[in-house]
This record gives C-alpha cells, sequence and structure tokens, in this order.
C-alpha cells in the first residue's frame, strides 16, 4: 500500500479517488457545501520551488544524463525534451536567465486571471531526494523571497524530505524561512511525505494555520474522501488539530511523469477538466500543485498553456482561484 516514500497510494485505496464518500453523504443529507467568496468552489493554486535554477554546472550534467539514458532506453519522446533543453542552455547562460527562474511569468499568467496563489520554498537539502540544488538554491534564496513578494504572492514552507521525519527539523526551516519572509503560515512535504497518524501533529504545535499535503501522488483525487478544507484529527489527544488541511487534488507531476500517468500537457487537459466539473456541481476547496519548473516549455511543452486554460475554466464554470492562505483563512472562519 505505500511506496519507496512511505506515501499511501490511490492505486491501494478501496475509494474511487474522485468520488469523496463524505461529499456523498453531504449530498444525500441534502446539505449545502460551503460558498468560497460566494462562489460554488474553490482552487487553491500553489506551487512548490524545488529548483529555482536549471543551468547550473551540476543542472548541465544531469541533462546531459537524462538525455543519454532516455537515448538509450529508446524513449524517443523524453530524449527530444532533453536535447531541446540542452540546445537552449547556451543562450540562457548568454543572457543570464534560467527556464526555471518562471516567477515573472508565473505572476503575469495569474494576474490576468485574476488569481493569486501560493509558493512552497525550500531551506533545507539534506536528503539525497531533497535534490542536487542546494547549493544554489542556498545563494538565490533571498533573491528568490523578494521576488516573490514584490509579486504579491504568498510564500509557504517546503518542509525538506528528511523533515516529514523530524519536527526539530521542520522547526528550524520554518524559523529559517521567516528570517527572509516574515510570519510563514503555511506548509507542504516534499515527496508529499505526509503520515496523518505521525506529522500533522508537528505542524499544529509550529503554529501553522494550514497544510496542504494530503493527496495522492499517482493519480488525481480526495485522499482523505473529502474536497472540502478540514481539520485533522489528533490521534493522540482524540481531538481535532488546529490546522486546517486543504486537500491537494491533482499535481503536475502526476499527471506528466513517466513513472505516473506519462500524459501530454494535450492529454492531461480532460483530466484537470473532469476536476473541475466534478467541483461545479458538487462544489468543493481543494489546491492544485504546479511546480515553478513546469514553465519550461522546452522541456515540458504546453504545460504553462494548460495551466492558463485551466485558470479560464475554473473561472468559466462557476469557480475562483485563490491563495492556499486565502483558503484557509476562509475556512479557519467557519471550521469548529
Amino acid at each position: 500500500g505505500r511506496d519507496e516514500h512511505d506515501r499511501f497510494l490511490a492505486s491501494s485505496s478501496a475509494l474511487d479517488p474522485l468520488d469523496p464518500p463524505v461529499e456523498r453523504l453531504r449530498r444525500k443529507l441534502k446539505l449545502e457545501p460551503p460558498k468560497w467568496r460566494g462562489a460554488r468552489f474553490a482552487v487553491a493554486l500553489t506551487h512548490d520551488v524545488d529548483t529555482p535554477w536549471k543551468w547550473t554546472q551540476l543542472g548541465l550534467r544531469g541533462g546531459a544524463a537524462r538525455l543519454k539514458a532516455a537515448a538509450r532506453a529508446r524513449r524517443a519522446r523524453a530524449a527530444v525534451r532533453e536535447a531541446r533543453a540542452l540546445a537552449a542552455a547556451p543562450l540562457h547562460r548568454f543572457r543570464g536567465t534560467d527556464p526555471y527562474w518562471s516567477f515573472d511569468a508565473i505572476a503575469a499568467d495569474e494576474r490576468r486571471a485574476g488569481a493569486s496563489s501560493t509558493f512552497f520554498v525550500m531551506t533545507a537539502h539534506d536528503h539525497p531526494f531533497d535534490g542536487p540544488a542546494g547549493p544554489a538554491y542556498e545563494r538565490l534564496r533571498p533573491r528568490l523571497v523578494e521576488t516573490l513578494v514584490s509579486r504579491g504572492a504568498e510564500i509557504g514552507l517546503h518542509g525538506s524530505y528528511s523533515a516529514a521525519d523530524r519536527a526539530d527539523r521542520l522547526a528550524a526551516e520554518k524559523r529559517k524561512l521567516e528570517a527572509l519572509a516574515g510570519p510563514v503560515r503555511g506548509q507542504r512535504y516534499h515527496f508529499l511525505r505526509l503520515d496523518p497518524h505521525s506529522n500533522l501533529g508537528a505542524l499544529d504545535s509550529l503554529d501553522f494555520l494550514y497544510d496542504s499535503t494530503l493527496g495522492f501522488a499517482d493519480q488525481p483525487g480526495f485522499r482523505a474522501g473529502i474536497a472540502q478544507p478540514f481539520r485533522p484529527w489528533d490521534f493522540d489527544r482524540e481531538q481535532p488539530l488546529r490546522l486546517v488541511e486543504i486537500p491537494l487534488a491533482a499535481m503536475d507531476v502526476t499527471l506528466a511523469e513517466e513513472r505516473y500517468l506519462n500524459l501530454t500537457a494535450l492529454e492531461a487537459s480532460p483530466r484537470l477538466g473532469a476536476l473541475v466539473d466534478w467541483a461545479a456541481v458538487h462544489g468543493g476547496g481543494f489546491a492544485v500543485l504546479w511546480h515553478s519548473e513546469r514553465w519550461d516549455s522546452a522541456a515540458h511543452p504546453g504545460w504553462d498553456r494548460l495551466y492558463r486554460r485551466f485558470m479560464e475554466y475554473v473561472r468559466a464554470r462557476g469557480g475562483v482561484c485563490v491563495s492556499a492562505g486565502e483558503l484557509a483563512e476562509e475556512a479557519d472562519a467557519w471550521l469548529p
């Protein structure tokens, strides 16, 4: 039921991820779902910043290694993407730009859609699964935070791989981010390494307002069986936590990566559309995750356009796009 990162997968669930039982019960009892800013449903737009700069020396070697591996395995689509991305690297380096430094582009897309969003920023790279970007991230973090603040974005903590198992590390990472960004209210564990029985209480004790980690890595849907923000259960004290959990309903990695659904942006569009259509009928308040790296159009063609179409479709179906903090604040006001 769990993968190599100790995550519970949709493939092991007895529930239909897109037919959450709490929402079925709500309909059976004829209870109206909450409205968000007067809208039928709300989507919290979120971005994990795993690697803010792609073309470091290490990044160039990694790109070459990925191209070689894809060619050897005869994975033509992946090989073409890597070759296209590497071909653009010299021009980026000449200009002093980088395809992963996408924050102005994201802000512009969201501003045109009348939307706001949350960026989850890392402050530690203590585990191999945190990625090789540690030194570059350390150097760029002050500029990253300044850029996001100037664009009016909310900044949350992206708790590192090890922090999911170590509350002391999570506390240190929060302090480090707050030294740059001021008070941080929200959090998402790297690799979605959330266990409701063990590492939500740490977030509560650190005075986070909300978390938005609870989702499936392998399929879109609602892992907790509920499509609205809720207060998770404290299994030690047998009572709800103060924390607000914003369900994570869909993630770009789930849709795009070969180890999961391996869809093109065009193929992924109906999957996202089905989620929005469901929410337009039944209501909901949930998060969607688009990594900031996905605006690298050479390596990930079409995914920035899909994000723009997604925001437009949410609005067309009567929903609103907000930051995770805005959704959590509204939920906190009415949740018991």
